[in-house]
C-alpha cells in the first residue's frame, strides 16, 4: 500500500497516540518508527492491525492514503463487489473491458477470469469451461496463502459453483473464519456467503441444514436492512419445507419492491425443487 507509513504517522499524531501505544504487542517502538518513515514494510496482517487501532476500516484508510481519492483499482473492485446479478451481461462485459485495460495486477487478473467465467455461464453448455477457468484460482493460489484479503474472499464467494460439494464447504469454512477473525465489519459479505451455502446445501438435498443456515442468518439480514435477501431466506426456507404457496407469496413481495431479476431467479428455484 503506497504511502502507508506516512499516513499511519499522520493519523497517529492527529489522534494523540504514542508509538508505544500503537505498536503494543505487534512490534517495538523502533520498528514502528521505521514503518512510519517508509524504511520498513509491515506484513499485511500487521497493517490491518495498525489500521484498526486507529479506528478505521481498510477501505477508509486506503481512501486517505490516496489523498481522499478513489484510485482506479478500487473503482474496479467496487464495481466487482457490487455486481450481484451475473445475468446483467452488459455490466459484466463493461467491467471486464475496463479490467483488461488495468495491467500488471494479480487481483484484477483473477477478477478478469471470474468475469469471463460469468459470461460463459450465460452460454449454453458453458459451465464446464467456466469451472476449468476459475478452479486454478483456488487450487494454484488462494488455498496456499496464509491470509485472505477482502478481494480474495469476494472472488471465492463468486466461484463456489465451480467446486464439488466438500471443497465448496471447505472454502466457505475458510472464508467464514477469515471474516470472523480479520474482517468482522464485513457482515454483508458474510451474509452473502451464508446465502450461497444455503443454495449449495439445497442442491445436495440437505434441506434441514439449509433451513438452519437461513434461520441463523435472518437476524443479521434484519440488522443490515437487506430486506430483499431476507425474502430470499424466507423463500428458501419455504422451499425446504415443501410449502410452494408460501414461497410464491414471498416471491410476489420481491416483485412489489421491484427486485424482479431476483424474483425470477427464485421462481426458477421453486420450479426446480417443488
Amino acid at each position: 500500500m503506497n504511502n502507508f507509513g506516512n499516513t499511519i504517522r499522520k493519523l497517529r499524531v492527529s489522534r494523540r497516540i504514542t508509538q508505544e501505544q500503537l505498536a503494543k504487542d505487534l512490534f517495538n517502538r523502533s520498528s514502528l518508527s521505521k514503518i512510519e518513515h517508509e524504511q520498513l514494510e509491515a506484513s499485511y496482517e500487521n497493517q490491518i492491525q495498525l489500521i484498526r487501532r486507529l479506528g478505521l476500516t481498510p477501505n477508509e484508510f486506503e481512501y486517505i492514503c490516496d489523498n481522499y481519492h478513489v484510485n482506479n483499482k478500487n473503482q474496479l473492485l467496487h464495481r466487482f463487489f457490487n455486481l450481484e446479478d451475473s445475468s446483467e451481461t452488459d455490466k459484466v462485459k463493461a467491467l471486464l473491458d475496463d479490467c483488461i485495460k488495468y495491467e500488471n495486477d494479480n487481483d484484477i487478473s483473477r477478477i478478469i477470469k471470474v468475469l469471463q467465467s460469468v459470461l460463459l455461464l450465460n452460454q449454453p453448455r458453458g459451465i464446464n469451461q467456466a469451472k476449468k477457468l476459475v478452479q486454478p484460482i483456488w487450487y494454484d493460489y488462494l488455498a496456499k496463502v496464509d491470509l485472505l484479503t477482502i478481494t480474495d474472499i469476494a472472488i471465492l464467494n463468486t466461484i463456489l459453483y465451480a467446486f464439488e460439494y466438500q471443497t465448496a464447504k471447505d472454502i466457505i469454512k475458510r472464508i467464514s473464519y477469515e471474516i470472523d477473525t480479520h474482517y468482522p465489519f464485513k457482515k454483508a459479505l458474510r451474509a452473502n456467503i451464508m446465502l450461497n451455502l444455503s443454495s449449495i446445501q439445497m442442491q445436495q438435498q440437505e434441506f434441514e441444514s439449509a433451513v438452519s443456515t437461513l434461520i441463523n442468518l435472518k437476524p443479521t439480514l434484519k440488522k443490515l436492512r437487506q430486506y430483499d435477501k431476507l425474502l430470499v431466506a424466507n423463500i428458501r426456507i419455504s422451499i425446504c419445507e415443501g410449502n410452494k404457496a408460501k414461497a410464491l407469496e414471498q416471491v410476489n413481495l420481491l416483485h412489489q419492491i421491484d427486485a424482479n431479476r431476483l424474483a425470477t431467479a427464485l421462481e426458477q428455484e421453486i420450479q426446480e425443487y417443488l
